[in-house]
């Protein structure tokens, strides 16, 4: 049962081929009308006093808040995910950390109690909404953007000349603006980065897709992003150089002026090229 002291979205997605994500969504507002942090209050009932100590490196409040608003999607979208699978915890049995260094740093890492399995995570927030997906099995990577202008140098920088192609001609198939579509392929390159636990170390023009394929499957809602009549949502295989169609799985959204990318990698080993062949994301499987 979510908290009521949140305005809290929880969502179960089955993504194409099987795959089942849980994602949440948590507005900064609710975390702000909890704040300042109190022993008993909302915010202490749902994060540990670690979880919140590690909130405090943000000097910034509004940081601060999106911090501890990530956490709290991320825990909540836990407990939702494992009692879907008869594990009936509550929110302060689980643990929330993240690699403090190397070139996974940053990557949040969830602390199950033993015989629990283990889940990935994958935060993200963007002015007012943070948004958590968790998943068993695969690394999980999610990006959530406003949409905004996108300039001719900035589209050259962040995709190759395929990608830029493939976005241009979404735009016009779909009915959607350049800067939607682009911020959409934005988002797909950070979810990318993030699946393949790598943190954001990666030039994104290195990490490369060649399109998706749109797959047939009931609507997700998912408030705020799919309450206006604009809303897109689609279930897709993305293209990757070197992956199987059916290795990376996702759920890409616009609306209300936010773009979302949540993809699921399947591999064990997840690898990305350059378009020269001269770069790779390798991780070993543990």
């Amino acid at each position: 049962m979510n908290p009521p002291d949140f305005s809290v979205e929880v969502v179960k997605v089955e993504l194409p081929g099987g795959p089942r994500i849980t994602v949440a969504v948590v507005p900064l507002s609710s975390v702000r009308r909890a704040w300042p942090i109190q022993s008993d209050g909302p915010i202490s009932r749902v994060l540990t006093p670690a979880e919140i100590a590690v909130s405090g490196m943000h000097g910034v409040l509004e940081r601060r808040l999106a911090h501890l608003a990530g956490r709290i999607a991320a825990k909540l979208a836990l407990l939702s995910h494992l009692r879907a699978q008869g594990f009936f915890l509550e929110a302060r049995e689980l643990g929330l950390t993240q690699m403090m260094a190397g070139p996974r740093e940053g990557r949040p890492v969830a602390q199950l109690p033993a015989g629990v399995p283990a889940c990935d995570v994958s935060i993200s927030h963007s002015h007012g909404l943070a948004l958590a997906v968790v998943s068993s099995g695969g690394r999980v990577g999610v990006d959530l953007e406003r949409v905004a202008p996108r300039s001719v140098a900035f589209l050259e920088e962040a995709f190759n000349e395929v990608e830029r192609a493939w976005l241009e001609e979404r735009a016009r198939f779909e009915g959607r603006t350049l800067d939607e579509l682009s911020s959409l392929g934005w988002c797909l390159k950070e979810a990318l980065v993030k699946c393949s636990g790598e943190g954001l170390r990666a030039a994104l023009q290195q990490v490369t897709f060649e399109g998706w394929t749109e797959l047939r499957g009931p609507r997700v809602h998912l408030a705020p992003l799919t309450e206006g009549p604009d809303a897109f949502a689609r279930l897709v295989h993305l293209k990757v150089p070197g992956a199987r169609e059916s290795d990376v799985t996702g759920l890409l959204m616009l609306g209300q002026g936010y773009a979302l990318a949540v993809l699921h990698d399947a591999r064990e080993e997840g690898v990305w090229m350059g378009e020269a062949g001269r770069f790779a994301l390798r991780e070993a499987s543990s």
